[in-house]
Formats: structure tokens, sequence, C-alpha cells
């Protein structure tokens, strides 16, 4: 994969986040793909994926901006920084965080994704 593919998929990423879309989400990673969120269960295929975002996105999350900063590949790993802030509706807190999310690449769609955050909450 090239840079400019994996920018693109996670230029995707972003925008299925800032407009809560789990169909446009599923679209960037493979049929068996794993999904991990080192604070959930860990999600395996399209559709826990996609249920993953219409709990955690769709149901706890609002006003969400999305920031790539970097974007490495080596082979078929993508390594990605970005900045992303949002509401939690849930806890009632805005959320700012930076992170780094680990792909792994098959058919030109992840199909693994480790994220790796720091956040910090301020209540509204």
């Amino acid at each position: 994969m090239t840079t400019e593919e994996a920018k693109k998929l996670i230029e995707i990423y972003g925008k299925a986040w800032e407009t809560k879309d789990p169909d446009l989400i599923i679209t960037i990673f493979t049929d068996e793909a794993t999904y991990h969120d080192p604070k959930e269960p860990k999600n395996i295929g399209r559709d826990a994926i996609k249920k993953y975002w219409e709990f955690k996105v769709v149901g706890e999350q609002d006003d969400i901006k999305f920031n790539l900063k970097h974007v490495w590949v080596s082979g078929e790993t993508v390594i990605a920084e970005w900045n992303a802030t949002f509401k939690d509706i849930k806890r009632k807190l805005f959320i700012d965080m930076d992170e780094v999310a680990i792909f792994t690449v098959k058919d030109k769609k992840f199909s693994s994704l480790r994220e790796y955050y720091k956040t910090t909450k301020t209540p509204f």
C-alpha cells in the first residue's frame, strides 16, 4: 500500500467518525478485520465493527472533529497519528484525544486496527 492509498482510507475513517456513519466505516475494512480499542473488547469482522460504532460513536459521541497528522507505511503496515475532539454525551465530558493507530492491510483495505491513545477530559 502506498502512503497516498493509506491516507485516503484514513480520511474515510475520519469522515465516518465525524459524520457518525457506521456504514461508511466498514467500507475500509476487510470482512474478517479486527478492531481493537484498548478499553473495549476486540471486535472481529465487519458486522462487529459496525455494531461497535453504532454503540460507541453514534450512541455516545457528538461534535466530532478529526485531524490527521502523520501517516507512515511499511509494507502491509500503516501507522497513523491524529488528534480528535468530541463530546462524550454519556459521561458529559469534552474529550481531546491524541492517538496512534496501527493498521495491517490486505487487498487494499484494513484487516486490523489497534488503537493507542491519550485523552484529556473536561466536563461540559
